[in-house]
């Protein structure tokens, strides 16, 4: 289904289907967008940087990403506004430009929902070390419900949480099936983490 002009908010970052991911907003085109989505009842995308600009203004993104809602938000001690968002669902982007306000907005695809399968035992490792990483990274970034028994929620969570390129976490959220990501998060686990792995 397409969907004409839904804000993106471009980050290094990102949040998948179930995940929960605190942001402070400071830019004006920003904290009116987080305003129309609250009065509306609406959510935005966050879509991966894929290269910088001239201006200031991001337009180059990477071309998959995540419909999100606010699902809390609050005023810091900073004075900026935050705001935790769920990621809701994948999302292809078509097309974006920035509006008159400088805010980048596009039409997008909605992507199917991923089967629920549960983690093959060639990957349990992967679901394991994430429940011991999660202490450490549920701060920045954390999720609505543990389900460490499903494949697509382990390959969701460690898609969002490893230190990668935004190239190699476009890669595999674009990967309709969570058996391809795992077997990719797998290799890259394996390669970075392999003391970690070891002693789990």
């Amino acid at each position: 289904m397409k969907k004409n002009q839904i804000p993106m908010f471009p980050l290094k970052s990102i949040v998948l289907p179930g995940g929960l991911f605190p942001l402070r907003i400071f830019e004006r085109r920003y904290i009116n967008m987080v305003k129309n989505c609250l009065k509306n009842d609406t959510g935005f995308c966050i879509t991966l940087v894929r290269g910088e600009s001239d201006n200031g203004y991001i337009t180059n993104v990477y071309n998959y990403g995540c419909y999100v809602k606010i699902v809390d938000w609050n005023q810091l001690e900073d004075g900026l506004l935050g705001i935790t968002v769920e990621g809701i669902k994948k999302i292809h982007v078509l097309e974006c430009n920035l509006n008159e306000d400088n805010l980048l907005q596009g039409s997008i695809e909605d992507i199917e929902v991923e089967k629920e399968y549960m983690v093959p035992q060639k990957y349990l490792s992967l679901s394991k070390f994430y429940k011991k990483i999660y202490p450490n990274i549920k701060d920045f970034i954390s999720f609505k419900k543990e389900r460490y028994a499903d494949a697509t929620w382990v390959s969701f969570r460690l898609t969002e949480c490893l230190p990668l390129d935004s190239s190699t976490k476009n890669k595999l959220i674009a990967l309709d099936n969570a058996f391809d990501r795992l077997d990719k998060l797998n290799e890259i686990v394996n390669k970075l983490y392999k003391k970690e792995l070891g002693d789990l």
